[in-house]
């Protein structure tokens, strides 16, 4: 039997409330990292690993995600957008947009991650397990408060949040990073409103059903966590130190958006400057990304800078800026 063309949903319907005031302007999933909505880095990696077809639910600021994501699709993608009046939830959310085409194994992936796991050996794992899903984890430290998916030797998952059915054996201590592999059949086990872990995963263990881990080990951010968490993945791709494809780090490790206007003796380190920005002759920035069409007069470090001369300052940034070069002269 032929195996249906793999499709995939981005679940990108959240308000974003952590990363207020950036998600008053833009739906998190569109908020700029290296310049591309962050959502694209899903859809560039689920591309190159053989997706054309996408289905993306959209709640908060639901037309500036639109026209976010669809200004820098490929054009050999196709993307369908669900909108959710109300949240459904990552489960309902699933169940609400996604329509199981024959036996595929349909992807999932959260549209707030820069991630790029091993998606081929993960559906080589799933179909092979016969799993009614594979989660794909990343394994933790037994003492992180993150590691809350047990996973024992043979690769089955056997503690989740709200299932803790394991009678005994060392687990492995796994983080689930929003990817996840499902086959058709869940569609009508999936809840209509509700969390897909708790509402599903852990439901399903609870009757008998058998979920399967796969464990990758590909760097993972999460956008979405905080302030820190954004400008961090924005800085790691200037500087080179998280790599993407086509986001190239330059010497000074900034990513400037070529239609931006630079005055005069503008000193820049690791730095993201957006599309149509401008930034005031002898201004000096540090670690700071700025948005599009916004306009800088002063100095800043640390620094998320929005239109209307809005600034978040990010304290933990500078904190690790500070360790690393503690780091570096001793």
């Amino acid at each position: 039997m032929a195996v249906p063309a793999l499709r995939a949903m981005l679940i990108t319907a959240g308000f974003g409330t952590r990363l207020s005031p950036l998600t008053e302007l833009l739906p998190k999933p569109a908020v700029p990292i290296a310049n591309r909505p962050t959502a694209w880095f899903a859809l560039d990696h689920l591309r190159r690993a053989g997706v054309r077809d996408f289905v993306l639910n959209t709640h908060h600021l639901a037309a500036e995600l639109e026209r976010e994501l669809r200004r820098v699709a490929p054009p050999d993608v196709s993307l369908r957008f669900v909108h959710e009046p109300e949240i459904l939830g990552t489960g309902g959310g699933v169940r609400n947009a996604w329509r199981p085409a024959g036996e595929e194994s349909f992807v999932i992936m959260n549209g707030k991650l820069v991630y790029g796991p091993d998606l081929a050996a993960a559906l080589a794992q799933h179909r092979a397990s016969g799993a009614l899903a594979t989660m794909i984890v990343k394994e933790v430290s037994p003492q992180d408060p993150i590691g809350v998916i047990g996973v024992d030797g043979a690769g089955w998952v056997r503690r989740l949040p709200g299932f803790s059915g394991h009678d005994g054996g060392a687990l492995r201590p796994c983080m689930y990073t929003g990817v996840s592999i499902l086959d058709a059949r869940v569609h009508d086990l999936l809840p209509e409103n509700g969390c897909l872990i708790r509402d599903g995963y852990a439901r399903w263990l609870e009757d008998g059903e058998r979920i399967a881990a796969y464990v990758d080990s590909a760097s993972f951010r999460d956008v979405g966590m905080s302030h820190a968490h954004y400008l961090e993945a924005n800085l790691a791709l200037a500087s080179g130190r998280a790599r993407w494809p086509g986001i190239a780090a330059s010497a000074d490790a900034v990513v400037l958006d070529p239609s931006a206007n630079l005055g005069s003796e503008v000193r820049l380190r690791e730095c993201v400057i957006g599309a149509g920005a401008e930034l005031a002759a002898g201004v000096t920035l540090e670690r700071c990304v700025v948005w599009p069409n916004t306009r800088v007069t002063a100095p800043h470090a640390d620094a998320i800078l929005l239109p209307e001369g809005r600034v978040v300052q990010v304290a933990q940034i500078a904190d690790e800026h500070q360790r690393r070069r503690a780091a570096a002269s001793v």
